[in-house]
This record gives structure tokens, C-alpha cells and sequence, in this order.
């Protein structure tokens, strides 16, 4: 088992998701592989590969949505995500038999940290959280507590590393949009 350490943004989307075609889908999968931020490895199972999110602020909106056929229901989910600084978030429905083409609650460019549960639990000790296994706090209640001189001790006791990817972590986003880190 393990615990992943995100980033989240508290606030909703705007932009009601856009259905999008496989086709339309693969060329945007494509596109992305070739600009290296797809944020998902290539996946045959067609159904896993419908289940991703990406980065879409590097582009313009124009190479963007040509792709879905300047579609307006993207051109608002992609105008919206790129403003707030957002990844989108593909989503297939089993139900409905669609994809959809939403914006995510990741930021742009924000990565994450996996780790094993008791690694993870030394982490959120040495952190002074509680020891359940999900939980978020405000970005800038992170920076506060990661600038204690006794919680960096801890974390640089536990693995230099820690330490290095909290720092990252915390320093990915700014407090405007209320970002939180998540974990679970």
C-alpha cells in the first residue's frame, strides 16, 4: 500500500466538461506524446488510456482545439483551464459510453510523491499531521510548517530526499487559488 502527496485546487470548474470522439482523443494522446507531457504512459487498454489527464498550458488554444475541431465546448474547458493554470482531465463514462474532456483540479506541471505507507506516516509525523491515511491542508499552511527549523530536522532525519520534495511540492503553486496538499 501506499500514500500519494498532491496538489489540489479547491475551487470548481467553470466549464461544463466537452464530449469528445476516440478519434479526437488519440490525436490529442499523440500530439502530447510527441511535446513529451502527456502525463500518463501509453497504455493499450483502450479503456485505461481514456482515463488520464494532461497538460494543456504550454500551447496555444488554437493548436489545442484544432485538434477537437475547434469544438466550443472544449475551447471553454481548455480557455478555462489554461487561465486558472490547470491540467484537463479525460475521463471515459462506462455508463454513457463517452469521453469526456473536463478540467482537472491538479495545477499545471505539478507532480506528486508515492510513498509506502510507513514511509508516508513517518512523512506526515515529522510534518505534525494526524496519522490517517488522507487528509489535505492549505499550500500555505504547508510552507508555514515545512519553515519550522524542528520539522525540517525531522524530514532530513528520515531522508534527505523528504525533505527536497516537499520543498518542490510547496513551491509548485502560489496561495490565489486555493491550493490545498492533498494525500491519500
Amino acid at each position: 500500500m501506499s500514500i500519494t502527496f498532491f496538489l489540489s485546487v479547491d475551487r470548481k470548474a467553470d466549464a461544463a466538461p466537452a464530449v469528445i470522439t476516440a478519434r479526437q482523443l488519440a490525436a490529442f494522446r499523440a500530439f502530447a506524446r510527441e511535446r513529451g507531457q502527456l502525463l500518463e504512459d501509453e497504455d493499450d487498454d483502450p479503456l485505461v488510456s481514456c482515463s488520464f489527464e494532461a497538460r494543456v498550458c504550454p500551447w496555444s488554444l488554437a493548436s489545442i482545439c484544432a485538434i477537437f475541431d475547434h469544438d466550443v465546448g472544449v475551447i471553454a474547458v481548455v480557455e478555462e483551464a489554461q487561465f486558472r493554470g490547470l491540467n484537463v482531465r479525460f475521463w471515459h463514462d462506462d455508463a454513457t459510453r463517452t469521453i469526456t474532456m473536463r478540467v482537472a483540479s491538479t495545477p499545471d506541471g505539478a507532480a506528486d510523491s508515492n510513498l509506502a505507507n510507513g514511509n508516508a506516516f513517518h512523512v506526515l509525523d515529522a510534518l505534525r499531521l494526524s496519522d490517517d491515511n488522507c487528509g489535505s491542508m492549505p499550500i500555505g499552511q504547508l510552507r508555514e510548517t515545512l519553515g519550522q527549523p524542528y520539522v525540517r530536522r525531522d524530514l532530513g532525519r528520515l531522508d534527505g530526499r523528504y525533505l527536497e520534495r516537499f520543498d518542490t511540492l510547496a513551491a509548485q503553486a502560489d496561495t490565489s487559488e486555493g491550493i490545498r496538499m492533498v494525500w491519500g
